[in-house]
């Protein structure tokens, strides 16, 4: 712990800096360093999700949450790994059954989804002392973060922005057309199983800012408010992560200042310029 307080020291004298009283509080200086790591990698990611029509995949990997915590309750492991862990396998059983069956994507998606929510509830319903554990988890708290969540994310930020240094434009390619992908080499499916993973890593560790019930949303709402308004791909990332970041840090203050939960706050902002970004939409 104490070595994690060294690596850390620097970013929060920073931020101590900043001319608000409010980001003396070491809870508010975790929350800021966590969202500017975290939304510019959901907006990215939020970019591929949209052009593959995976948003109801990522909600089966959020609400496979219920059965990770439960399963990590029971095993005595952290549920804020074990949600993520079985997130990952969710992701991965869905790619493969997708293939083995030769079934839609949305129809392999709904029978784990459904699978793995119901046997998520099965547990709790049987273990009855599980559910109180549950609220968290549901809505999120950004401001609970503690120092070794915020090296997990500078951990996980460094493996997705690799992710997609090398992948991104493959992953692209795939999503306009998978057929001519293949034939000019691209392993598609190993790609696709990966990128399911790393989505399960970046959706799980999500949960823990904004909650099983809007997580999705913070994959896609400014990946689709951004493909109103751009021109071109390049657009289309970075107002992404521009506007991403600044629902981030709006919902975080208005959480702060309103005193409203920092999640929905956070959905809200995106959700009001995906709005504003309707009355611009390029035809």
């Amino acid at each position: 712990m104490q070595r994690t307080k060294l690596i850390l020291q620097p970013l929060y004298k920073f931020l101590s800096l900043l001319p608000f009283e409010i980001m003396q509080a070491g809870f508010m200086q975790r929350a800021v360093i966590v969202l500017f790591l975290l939304t510019p990698l959901c907006a990215i990611m939020g970019t591929l999700v949209v052009q593959l029509r995976m948003a109801f995949f990522s909600d089966a990997i959020a609400h496979s949450a219920f059965t990770g915590v439960a399963l990590g309750l029971i095993l005595g492991v952290d549920p804020r790994f074990s949600l993520i862990f079985f997130g990952m396998l969710i992701g991965i059983a869905i790619m493969r059954l997708r293939r083995k069956g030769d079934m839609a994507m949305d129809t392999t998606i709904g029978i784990i989804f459904s699978t793995s929510v119901a046997l998520g509830l099965a547990i709790l319903s049987a273990k009855k002392g599980l559910g109180r554990d549950l609220p968290g988890f549901l809505y999120g708290d950004i401001l609970a973060i503690d120092d070794g969540e915020v090296v997990v994310a500078m951990i996980l930020s460094l493996i997705v922005w690799v992710f997609l240094a090398f992948c991104y434009n493959n992953l692209l390619f795939i999503s306009l057309h998978d057929r001519l992908a293949r034939v000019v080499g691209i392993k598609v499916d190993a790609l696709e199983s990966v990128f399911a993973m790393v989505l399960a890593l970046i959706v799980g560790f999500s949960i823990r800012a904004v909650g099983i019930l809007l997580v999705t949303s913070l994959l896609v709402i400014p990946a689709a408010a951004a493909r109103n308004v751009s021109g071109s791909t390049f657009s289309l990332v970075w107002i992404a992560v521009g506007l991403s970041l600044f629902a981030s840090m709006a919902g975080l203050a208005t959480s702060v200042f309103v005193d409203f939960a920092a999640g929905p706050a956070i959905i809200l902002w995106s959700s009001g310029m995906f709005c504003v970004s309707i009355c611009f939409k390029k035809n």
